[in-house]
């Protein structure tokens, strides 16, 4: 999704060789606690009915101050003890918008599923990131490190309080809740499941330690940090062999060393790019796995 600069730039940091140990971790898990008792104020905006898929579109409060604007699919005939999914997108505008089909394919498959937006993006846009260019976004957040990490605390909690909210607001059965993400939500998405470790499993298509525009960030916002505390839980990679934005050998495969079992990896020989129908095939099967 991006031009970059020259692979020649291409920077990392010093934990992606060594992350840091138990005690500066659980400094970080500080950064993420947030007031559950915090009411909800639950709102259903719409409901659409389309070709058998209910959409709910929703708004919650996640934090004072901070609201959460969220898409919920499901079967218009499904019950709640469904298998669920909480979807988050890539760096782009429209946020959550762009994981509709994602979102379809996955309640079509047995699942239902809430994808929200990331703070700054689609409904939380707040012009913070003008064009939305590669440039804006890596000037403007993805390269101010406090700006990034207030930024990652905020998307963490958020997704805590989306998880909240499918199990005392629609009574989801918490250890039916997966995380999947895309690109960015799925960089973000190894600290958001480290962080919170009631997601039975995670999915991260197309993401990565860094991508190719990034100079550097805090180690509290470095997934290298994070992704071998998601063992012991199921954690599925997809990736592509021809991804400009994740490079194989200098951003996802240094990353994925860190990781505990059980792990799933997936090449495909694609670029960066929304995952292919026998893509999300596979991950739906293996959804099916681990949450049934």
């Amino acid at each position: 999704m991006s031009a970059g600069p020259a692979r020649a730039q291409w920077s990392s940091d010093e934990w992606l060789e060594t992350p840091v140990d138990q005690e500066a971790f659980d400094t970080y898990l500080e950064f993420f606690r947030y007031d559950a008792g915090l009411p909800f104020d639950l709102e259903t905006r719409s409901v659409d009915d389309a070709e058998g898929i209910r959409v709910r579109r929703l708004t919650f409060t996640s934090t004072p101050d901070e609201t959460v604007y969220a898409d919920y699919y499901e079967a218009a005939t499904a019950t709640r003890d469904r298998p669920h999914v909480i979807l988050v997108h890539g760096g782009i505008r429209p946020g959550k918008a762009s994981m509709r089909p994602i979102a379809e394919f996955l309640v079509r498959r047995g699942f239902s599923v809430m994808a929200i937006d990331m703070p700054l993006f689609g409904e939380r846009d707040t012009g913070q990131l003008g064009s939305f260019s590669e440039s804006d976004k890596h000037e403007k957040l993805y390269n101010r490190e406090s700006t990034y990490l207030q930024w990652v605390i905020q998307l963490v909690k958020d997704v805590g309080r989306s998880f909240d909210v499918l199990v005392d607001a629609f009574s989801v059965d918490p250890a039916k809740i997966a995380y999947v993400g895309f690109s960015r939500g799925a960089q973000a998405g190894f600290i958001v499941v480290a962080a919170d470790s009631r997601f039975v499993a995670s999915a991260h298509l197309y993401g990565g330690h860094f991508d190719r525009s990034e100079t550097g960030h805090l180690a509290a916002a470095c997934p290298a940090n994070y992704i071998g505390r998601i063992s012991p839980r199921p954690l599925w990679i997809l990736n592509g062999t021809f991804d400009g934005d994740y490079d194989r050998e200098r951003s996802v495969e240094p990353l994925l060393r860190h990781a505990g079992p059980p792990l799933e990896v997936f090449w495909v020989e694609t670029g960066h790019q929304f995952p292919r129908e026998q893509d999300l095939e596979r991950l739906a099967d293996w959804l099916v796995a681990v949450l049934n």
